[in-house]
């Protein structure tokens, strides 16, 4: 007798198990639809499908300056250069300006140059603040600052050493007083601009003249500047007289080969001195160049680069003694360079 197979039928799923998962599907979709929303992902999106169907395009700023004095007049001008991937400059029209911090006045130029795809003018608050401006051009935007600063010019430094009327035996003497913080002072000696100290925090500036005085009195003056460049009145005048003793050099026996030099090339300089010499500096064209006492022997020699202008040159020399004396030999010779 054959044994009937007994056939296990596939438990049915409930159609309510079935729309519940569909449920939660809708429920999770719906859920990060919302997400991408408050995320700005529509925007993100946006800007994604802007960047796919918009040429590329240049978008550059330009301030003719980044800092501007805060007295209600002064103005600058801003150009905004558009241009394609072929480098050719497109209309700029459709620019938006739009200020986000600081007060702007702004207003179009009568005339536009050629090589600008957008001019603005920009004019001076009457107080200083931080101006930042806005440039939209479709999807891009770009931001820049300027900043309108206080123009009143700082105090006038003053001068404290030398007192006026000293001597000195050194063609460098030390220079030292107070200025305003966040200054830097100039140096005059004679009207001319000498040498610029830097200010510390206390205020103080201290350092010896960068360029060597010849013998006989000088008049010294300074002058503070700040970062914006404004500059202040000038100090009252330091007398001073400079009596370095003459200098001891062997001029007969000073040597320049070649002479006249080719411009660009280079000469060789020497020049005997006394035996109490520490350091010899050669200056021509407003450089200034370390002879070196090879041999020990009160020679000093180097090899100098010659200018790069074809003229006749006057070559002078710093001498530093052995006790710190520094004297200045002006014009001890010349050389002509082709």
């Amino acid at each position: 007798m054959t044994t009937p197979t007994l056939v296990k039928k596939r438990p049915h799923r409930p159609p309510l198990k079935i729309g519940f998962t569909l449920l939660i599907g809708v429920l999770l979709a719906t859920v990060g639809i919302i997400s991408f929303v408050y995320a700005d992902g529509l925007s993100i999106l946006y800007r994604s499908w802007m960047g796919i169907i918009t040429p590329r395009i240049q978008f550059d700023i330009q301030p003719e300056n980044n800092i501007i004095p805060a007295n209600g007049i002064t103005q600058i001008y801003i150009d905004v250069r558009l241009k394609n991937t072929q480098d050719q400059l497109l209309d700029g029209t459709d620019i938006v300006v739009t200020a986000l911090s600081g007060q702007a006045d702004i207003t179009k130029p009568t005339a536009t140059p050629a090589d600008v795809s957008k001019r603005i003018l920009l004019r001076a608050p009457s107080q200083p603040q931080l101006i930042a401006l806005a440039f939209t051009y479709k999807h891009l935007t770009k931001n820049i600052a300027i900043e309108a600063f206080d123009p009143t010019p700082p105090t006038t430094p003053t001068v404290t050493v030398p007192t006026n009327n000293a001597i000195f035996n050194t063609a460098t003497p030390i220079i030292s007083g107070q200025a305003p913080v966040g200054t830097k002072v100039e140096i005059y000696v004679d009207a001319g601009l000498n040498s610029t100290l830097e200010i510390d925090k206390s205020g103080g500036f201290s350092g010896s003249l960068q360029q060597a005085i010849k013998r006989g009195k000088h008049k010294i003056t300074a002058t503070a500047i700040n970062k914006y460049g404004i500059r202040s009145s000038v100090s009252p005048t330091i007398n001073i007289d400079i009596q370095t003793p003459e200098p001891e050099i062997d001029l007969s026996n000073l040597r320049i080969k070649p002479n006249p030099v080719k411009a660009g090339d280079t000469f060789r300089f020497f020049i005997p001195v006394s035996s109490d010499t520490k350091t010899v500096d050669l200056l021509l064209d407003n450089a200034r160049y370390p002879l070196q006492d090879t041999n020990q022997s009160s020679v000093f020699s180097g090899i100098i680069p010659a200018p790069k202008n074809p003229g006749l040159y006057r070559l002078s020399l710093i001498i530093t003694t052995e006790t710190g004396e520094s004297i200045l030999a002006e014009k001890v010779a010349s050389i002509q360079v082709n």
